[in-house]
């Protein structure tokens, strides 16, 4: 039998929130500064009517958005219960769809695309093999010459910049608790009790590094205000290499 893999808990968490009421986890399609965001993003990448994949793509928010922007959207995520959300939500899109993928172990298929975005999903990923495999599998299916979004990634200036070898390793290098249930409390004033999850902060040395070693080239590395998804973050605008091997 397969062990899930770490990342996993968030198909947990997801089960436990909905369970408890909650009708939302993650982001909102009403997020003004996630939707200002991929507005400009789509309007400077000239991305209207062209294949866009989100991977993480969690309940759906950047697929509404970029489905009203007038992308064919395609989302992906290792969460069964965060896709069903997510489908609901996209229900009135035709050129949005939404499946299950691991993205560590998978490539996206009906690749390639002409963009991909990727909305707080790559800093839940803790060693350095899961994080290499998963943006080289990004990297691989996309088109040449075009550009990919990291929105709201853990950043900090002051994180851990060495080799993180297991999901163990990384407990003992940041200390956290991911056991012990803690109140978390939904928009609508309901209460639930869930383990914190795991996110790996990077420098932005060490992102710019681990994207380069990707085939992305980095346009762009903007700090973002503290925001209650997540406190201090950044958001990462690349580009796939031109001639990349990836």
């Amino acid at each position: 039998m397969n062990e899930k893999p770490y990342y996993f808990a968030y198909e947990k968490r997801y089960q436990a929130v909905y369970e408890a009421g909650f009708s939302r986890w993650g982001h909102s399609p009403d997020d003004a500064i996630l939707y200002e965001t991929l507005k400009n993003w789509v309007e400077t990448n000239d991305l209207q009517g062209k294949k866009v994949a989100e991977f993480a793509c969690g309940e759906g928010a950047c697929g509404v958005i970029l489905s009203e922007l007038g992308c064919i959207y395609t989302g992906f995520d290792i969460s069964p219960s965060a896709v069903k959300k997510a489908k609901e939500s996209l229900a009135p899109y035709p050129n949005a769809s939404v499946w299950v993928l691991d993205m560590v172990k998978e490539k996206a298929p009906d690749a390639p695309y002409d963009a991909a975005l990727d909305c707080m999903g790559l800093h839940m990923l803790i060693t350095d093999s899961d994080r290499n495999a998963y943006l080289k599998n990004a990297c691989a299916v996309l088109k040449e010459n075009v550009p990919m979004l990291f929105f709201r990634e853990s950043y900090r200036k002051d994180a851990y910049e060495g080799e993180v070898s297991s999901f163990e390793h990384w407990k003992r290098i940041s200390g956290e608790d991911y056991d012990t249930p803690m109140k978390r409390t939904s928009r609508d004033g309901i209460d639930c009790y869930i383990p914190l999850l795991a996110a790996r902060a990077k420098t932005e040395k060490g992102y710019r590094e681990e994207m380069s070693k990707a085939g992305f080239d980095v346009e762009d590395f903007v700090p973002v205000d503290i925001n209650e998804q997540c406190a201090f973050s950044a958001t990462v605008f690349v580009r796939k290499a031109a001639k990349c091997r990836c």
